[in-house]
C-alpha cells in the first residue's frame, strides 16, 4: 500500500514558502537591503536555467596543486590529500556569468594516483568534457601533469569541488566553490561555506571492503567543520596531538543577519544541522534559489547544500555562547561529539556553551529530505510530458548483489547496483572517447549507459526505488536498510513525487514548479520520481554520493544527444588535448601502475 512520506517539521513549525514576487527595477544593485538584485539588469527573477540569460563576466583563474601530506584537523595525525599544501585548501570564488579557468597540477608522485576534479553541481552546459569524471568525461591526468579546466558559471550559489578519481575525495581532496549572485532574502554579512565532513583516521581506500560486506560500512571517528574537529585522544596514542583538536568558532553580533551555506562533503553520514537558540531561514537548495522558509533544523545529505540566513537574536538566559550541532540522522549517539562548533556573541567569554537536556534536543527525526513543498524555486518551471519509457522494468532499483558471482548472495563480498549491474569504468577508455574519437556509441554493459537520444527540450522521467527487501531482478538482490543521496551531473532535476512504499504509477505528479535540485535523498523504504530536460549533450553520471557505495558500483550514466558531443569538443578546440591525455595516461598506467600492482579495484569513480 502506498503511504505518503511523513515530512520533517521541527520545533514549533516549518513555515511554508510564498511564491509571489514583484518585479525588480532593472537598475537595482545588490546591497544588504536589496539582495534580490544583481547587476546589468539581472536579478533573482532572471531565468538562469536558460544558458543565454547569463550576465557578462570576466575571466577568473586559479592554480591548484594536489598532493599528500600529514594533517591533523581533529587532533589526530593522518595522511591526507591536500590542495596547495594546505587543509582546508583554497576556495574558488567567481561571479555569476564569469568564466573560470583552473589549472590542476598532479603532484601524487608518491602513490601513482591519477587526478580528475569534478565541479559539483555546476551544469557544465555544452562543456561535458570539463566535468572531471575519469572513465566518463576524461582520462585521468598522470602524476607530474597539469590539466586545465575551463567553464562558464551559468548558475550561482555555493557548492564544492572534489576528486572523482576512486576514493580520493574521501582522502580530503575537496574544497568550496562560491559563485556570487542574488539571494531570495536580504542579509547583512556572508559567513561563507560551512563544510561538514565525517572524519576517518584510517585510509578510506583500506575501508572500502567493509562496505562491500553485508554491514553498513566503516564508522568514522569524528566530524570536522571547516577543517576543525574534536576527538577524544588517548594518552598512549602517539598519533594524537595536543588536546585532541578544537571546535570551529564564529562570532555573532546582536541583530545582524548572517548568510552561510551548509555543505555535506562527507563519506557516509547524513547530518541533522542546527544552531542552538536560533532559527534557520532556508533560501537555496543546491544551486536553486527558493522562496524562503523557516525551520530550526535541516537534514543535509552527502553532496547537498543549503543556503541559510541566521538572525543573531538569541536569548541570553543561559549565556551568550551557543553550540553548533551536526548529528547523524540515523543514530544520534553514533559519534561522541554532536557539537561541532560554537557561536560566541562575546569573544571574551571563552566558556563552553550551555547544553540543553536530552529531552529538549533534536533526536532521531529520521533521514528524509525537507518537504519538497517547502522547496519552491523562485524561477518557476513547469515539467513537460515524458518521451521515455517508465514501465516497471525501467525503474532504477537500488540494492546489493553477490560478487564476483552475482548469483551467490551468501558470499562474503557484495557490490551495489543501480539498475541491472554494478558500474565499472575504464580510465583509459572514457565515454566521451567512445563518442568523439572512436565514432561509435558501443558501451560495455558494466558502464551502465542509458541513451537519451531525444530532441532538445524533451523531458525524461525516472523512478528511483529504495523500497524492496529481497527480490530477483536479474540476480538475487538484497536491500541493506540505508538511505542513498542520489546526485545527477549536468542537470538539476525536478522532484515530481516522493514517498514511502512501492511506487504507484497512478500517483499524480507535481508538474507545476516542483522542487528542483541536483542531489535528492532516497530514504530507506522510499522512492523518488524525478524529471529533467534533454538539452545538454554529454555523458552524465547519476550516482549515490555515499563514497563507499559509488566506489562499489551504485551509479549509471546518461548518454545525452550523443551525435552532438564530437562537434562540441571540436568547436571548443579540446579534442586533441583530450586524446593526448588519454595516450599519456595509458602509457603511464601500463608502465608504472600495472608493474607496481597499483591498479583499479573499485568502480573507478
Amino acid at each position: 500500500m502506498l503511504t505518503v512520506i511523513k515530512w520533517l517539521v521541527y520545533g514549533c513549525c516549518a513555515l511554508p514558502a510564498v511564491a509571489t514576487r514583484a518585479p525588480l527595477p532593472k537598475d537595482c544593485r545588490n546591497t544588504p537591503t536589496s539582495r534580490g538584485c544583481w547587476k546589468d539588469g539581472f536579478n533573482i527573477l532572471t531565468d538562469y536555467t536558460d544558458p543565454k540569460r547569463v550576465p557578462p563576466g570576466k575571466l577568473v583563474e586559479y592554480n591548484l596543486t594536489v598532493s599528500q601530506q600529514v594533517i591533523t584537523p581533529d587532533g589526530y595525525e593522518k595522511l591526507g590529500m591536500v590542495v596547495n599544501g594546505q587543509f582546508p585548501g583554497p576556495t574558488i570564488e567567481a561571479d555569476w556569468g564569469d568564466t573560470i579557468r583552473i589549472s590542476v597540477y598532479n603532484n601524487f608522485t608518491d602513490n601513482n594516483n591519477g587526478s580528475a576534479i569534478h565541479w559539483h553541481g555546476l551544469r557544465q552546459f555544452e562543456t561535458t568534457f570539463q566535468d572531471g569524471v575519469p572513465g566518463v568525461t576524461q582520462c585521468p591526468s598522470k602524476p607530474g601533469e597539469t590539466q586545465v579546466y575551463e567553464f562558464r558559471a551559468t548558475q550561482y550559489g555555493t557548492s564544492w569541488y572534489h576528486s572523482h578519481f576512486s576514493l580520493q575525495c574521501e582522502c580530503q581532496l575537496f574544497r568550496p566553490i562560491v559563485i556570487h549572485g542574488p539571494s531570495s532574502k536580504d542579509w547583512d554579512e556572508d559567513l561563507g561555506p560551512w563544510l561538514l565532513h565525517d572524519w576517518y583516521h584510517d585510509d578510506v581506500f583500506s575501508l572500502l571492503w567493509v562496505g562491500e560486506t553485508k554491514s553498513r560500512g566503516a564508522i568514522p571517528e569524528s566530524t570536522v567543520l571547516n577543517g576543525k574537529g574534536k576527538f577524544d585522544c588517548h594518552n598512549n596514542d602517539t598519533r594524537c596531538t595536543g588536546t585532541g583538536g578544537e571546535y570551529f568558532e564564529v562570532s555573532f553580533r546582536k541583530g545582524v543577519k548572517y548568510k552561510l551555506t551548509i555543505v555535506n562533503t562527507g563519506t557516509l553520514l547524513e547530518y541533522m544541522f542546527w544552531i542552538d537558540g536560533h532559527n534557520l531561514t532556508v533560501i537555496a537548495t543546491d544551486f536553486v534559489p527558493i522562496e524562503p522558509y523557516v525551520t530550526d533544523v535541516v537534514n543535509v545529505a552527502m553532496g547537498q547544500r543549503y543556503e541559510i540566513i541566521v538572525e543573531a537574536n538569541a536569548d541570553f538566559t543561559h549565556g551568550s555562547n551557543f553550540w553548533i550541532y551536526a548529528q547523524y540522522c540515523g543514530e544520534v549517539d553514533l559519534l561522541p561529539h554532536k557539537a561541532v562548533g560554537i557561536v560566541r556573541y562575546d569573544e571574551q567569554d571563552r566558556r563552553d556553551p550551555w547544553t540543553r537536556p536530552l529531552s529538549d534536543q533534536h533526536r532521531d527525526f529520521g533521514c528524509s529530505d525537507p518537504n519538497p513543498d517547502h522547496l519552491v524555486p523562485v524561477v518557476q518551471q513547469s515539467v513537460g510530458r515524458r518521451v521515455n519509457s517508465m514501465e516497471m522494468k525501467d525503474y532504477l532499483r537500488m540494492g546489493q548483489e553477490g560478487y564476483p558471482d552475482p548469483m551467490n548472495f551468501d558470499g562474503d563480498l557484495h557490490k551495489w547496483v543501480l539498475g541491472d549491474i554494478p558500474m565499472f569504468v575504464d580510465w583509459k577508455d572514457p565515454s566521451l572517447k567512445k563518442l568523439a574519437v572512436d565514432g561509435h556509441p558501443d558501451f560495455p554493459p558494466e558502464t551502465v549507459p542509458i541513451l537519451l537520444d531525444f530532441d532538445t527540450g524533451a523531458w525524461v522521467h525516472f523512478v528511483i526505488t529504495n523500497n524492496y527487501t529481497f527480490e530477483k531482478v536479474h540476480f538475487p538482490r538484497n536491500l541493506t536498510p540505508v538511505m542513498h543521496p542520489m546526485h545527477l551531473h549536468g542537470h538539476d532535476f525536478a522532484i515530481l513525487a516522493q514517498g514511502r512504499g512501492e511506487f504507484d504509477p497512478g500517483i499524480v505528479p507535481k508538474l507545476d514548479n516542483p522542487a528542483r535540485r541536483d542531489v535528492v535523498n532516497v530514504d530507506t523504504g522510499s522512492y523518488v520520481w524525478i524529471a529533467f530536460q534533454v538539452n545538454n549533450p554529454g555523458a552524465w553520471l547519476l550516482h549515490c554520493h555515499i563514497a563507499f557505495h559509488v566506489s562499489s558500483g551504485l551509479s549509471l550514466q546518461f548518454i545525452e544527444q550523443p551525435k552532438k558531443v564530437k562537434p562540441l569538443m571540436e568547436a571548443a578546440g579540446v579534442l586533441g588535448e583530450f586524446q593526448d591525455r588519454c595516450a599519456r595516461w595509458t602509457k603511464y598506467y601500463d608502465s608504472v601502475n600495472i608493474p607496481d600492482n597499483n591498479t583499479i579495484d573499485d568502480s573507478g569513480i
